[in-house]
């Protein structure tokens, strides 16, 4: 199902992989996954650390991928989940990869597996496409102060960081964000999402950081309500809840 060139970029450790997946209430969540790769017809994982991934799947089994290279060539998958397995070859080939045998920090809980049932042709994000976007959102979307915290506003608004956001409509969707803009409490794209739709956008950067918002598609703008750090000290922890009469 997946090309030579497909392959070649999901089995690359160093290429940006997102996966999403969606608990029974249709609340997204969407984490960068490096461990994910092609196996033997399948989509695995190492399972580090990822609670609320693990909660999602035992809730619901669908899942979407999206894996990108430094060249912006890239690519979407969706697929349904088989499990989690603590021995067997797919978790003895994953301690073997790179990630762990290298990283006297890294080691993987279970190894997961995924039944590919889409995939989408292999794609091209135009660096002027990129660039137009960010200067019509200086123009198109208030600026301002943010009400959340400054360090995750510069990491979605960076030109160079790579976003995506995760939402339900009647199946998981992931969706590139070429550009996005922070004001109030609200991130500001022209990727529209379904307003009302909940949703989970992830932001990872060149030195590898990475963050997660949660919150309400609006008609203009993704209303932010949380915010979670994807690193170490403490991967998964919350760093922000919005107050509960704050919108826009």
């Amino acid at each position: 199902m997946l090309n030579e060139g497909q392959i070649a970029l999901i089995n690359d450790l160093y290429n940006p992989k997102f996966l999403a997946t969606v608990d029974r209430e249709g609340r997204p969540n969407v984490v960068v996954v490096s461990s994910l790769e092609y196996y033997e017809g399948k989509l695995i994982f190492g399972n580090l650390m990822f609670w609320k991934t693990a909660r999602n799947l035992q809730e619901n089994p669908g899942v979407a991928a999206l894996v990108i290279s430094p060249q912006l060539d890239y690519f979407f998958l969706e697929g349904d989940f088989l499990g989690f397995t603590e021995t067997g070859p797919v978790a003895e080939h994953l301690k073997k990869s790179e990630m762990v045998r290298y990283n006297a920090y890294t080691s993987f809980r279970s190894a997961g597996t995924v039944k590919i049932t889409g995939v989408s042709p292999l794609r091209k994000l135009s660096p002027v496409r990129i660039l137009r976007e960010y200067l019509l959102s200086r123009v198109s979307f208030k600026g301002g102060p943010v009400h959340f915290p400054q360090a995750v506003a510069e990491k979605f608004a960076a030109m160079k960081s790579i976003k995506v956001a995760a939402y339900y409509n009647k199946k998981l969707c992931l969706e590139l964000m070429p550009a996005v803009r922070c004001s109030g409490n609200c991130l500001y794209s022209f990727t529209e999402l379904p307003p009302g739709a909940k949703y989970a956008a992830n932001v990872i950067t060149s030195e590898v950081v990475s963050f997660q918002v949660k919150g309400t598609a609006r008609r203009k703008c993704m209303q932010v309500d949380e915010i979670y750090a994807c690193g170490p000290p403490v991967p998964g922890k919350q760093i922000y809840a919005a107050p509960a009469d704050e919108e826009g």
